[in-house]
């Protein structure tokens, strides 16, 4: 029997502490650029699917009892094609992290470059990176109870001095609503969504608490809560330019009232966010180097851990300068994958019979 790993509070702290971060920084500012005050809608939707999907993860967790998503695949198929499909969700996580990891070092280089060497600054933070996929969904989920107040007192005072300086008149009409335009922005935004699909890989692993499903539910809904919030407030402080702030993070409290008469202290919750960050762009390469070591049947993390670390770092410093040649490559071409790996292929847990699967 494998050990539990991790436990629903951890998840719950996860979905709340870490899923938003990696909505804050370019995302506003791009989904704006396509579609002006109807930015939030494509949220709307994308959160409805994850909480779809969370609800149809649970069914499956209970249905299969204890056997990871892994198992239930070799079940229902074969090991081979359970291997298949873990290949491919390694390349789908590897991919998904990568939008992140740029955003984050854009932040660190643009919020703190008086004091902050820009070139070797960020580069430390895949030390911290390779720590947290070698060891796995244990100190994930530690990592994501430490980080719940980091995030929530950061994303809070940036709210605080926010919100009163938004306009939110300028995102009337609410019902604006063009299908088409919308269903294209939606699409070009799964790689910061899809988030439901970590929960798919965390069975077998989670141990089941009284109201799991709740807590679950809630804590993603405070997640939704969140950004929604964010989006539109970013909005209505930057209207019709809101396309041009790409590092929305950095820029959203600075005409508070407050930061005019004392100073930007507000840079202590944009210390406590990038601090959180490293562990929130930590996460979709966690799952890379889960999927490499099930495909290739290792008993530890260390190589795949290693691999995937350093592909993320290589690529980062060959591409991290060419942000928008990425976003338009991943909103182009890797749109497919997206789709498929986040609402096709979790479907395949339907085959199989309701019974409990015997652990290697």
């Amino acid at each position: 029997m494998k050990e539990k790993s991790i436990t629903t509070n951890q998840i719950c702290a996860l979905f709340i502490a870490l899923i938003p971060l990696t909505k804050l920084i370019t995302a506003p500012a791009v989904l704006s650029g396509y579609l002006q005050e109807r930015l939030w809608h494509p949220l709307i939707l994308l959160f409805a699917l994850d909480i779809a999907l969370i609800f149809l993860f649970l069914y499956f967790e209970r249905k299969h009892s204890s056997a990871t998503f892994f198992e239930i695949l070799s079940n229902n198929y074969s090991k081979g094609v359970a291997k298949g499909i873990f290949f491919i969700y390694a390349l789908y996580f590897f991919a998904k992290s990568f939008i992140p990891i740029i955003e984050q070092k854009e932040l660190i280089e643009n919020a703190f470059y008086e004091t902050l060497p820009q070139v070797p600054a960020f580069f430390p933070v895949f030390l911290v990176i390779f720590y947290i996929c070698l060891k796995g969904f244990k100190t994930l989920g530690r990592l994501s109870q430490f980080c719940l107040f980091l995030s929530l007192f950061g994303i809070s005072l940036i709210l605080f001095l926010s919100i009163p300086t938004a306009e939110y008149s300028y995102l009337l009409p609410i019902i604006n609503v063009k299908p088409k335009s919308e269903a294209i922005v939606t699409l070009k935004a799964l790689s910061w969504f899809n988030d439901a699909i970590y929960l798919l890989f965390f069975m077998g692993y989670f141990k089941r608490e009284k109201k799991d499903k709740t807590k679950l539910i809630v804590s993603y809904l405070i997640c939704v809560a969140i950004v929604v919030l964010y989006f539109v407030t970013f909005y209505g402080i930057f209207t019709y330019i809101s396309p041009t702030q790409k590092i929305a993070l950095n820029y959203m409290s600075i005409f508070g009232v407050t930061l005019v008469n004392v100073g930007r202290f507000d840079y202590l919750a944009l210390f406590l966010l990038t601090t959180a960050s490293v562990v929130s762009i930590s996460l979709p390469l966690v799952f890379s180097t889960y999927c490499l070591k099930e495909v290739f049947g290792l008993k530890e993390e260390k190589i795949p851990a290693i691999v995937v670390t350093a592909c993320a770092f290589l690529l980062t410093v060959f591409f991290s300068s060419k942000y928008e040649l990425i976003l338009t490559f991943v909103t182009k071409y890797l749109t497919p994958l997206y789709v498929i790996c986040g609402y096709v292929l979790p479907f395949l847990c339907f085959k199989g019979e309701n019974r409990d699967l015997q652990k290697g």
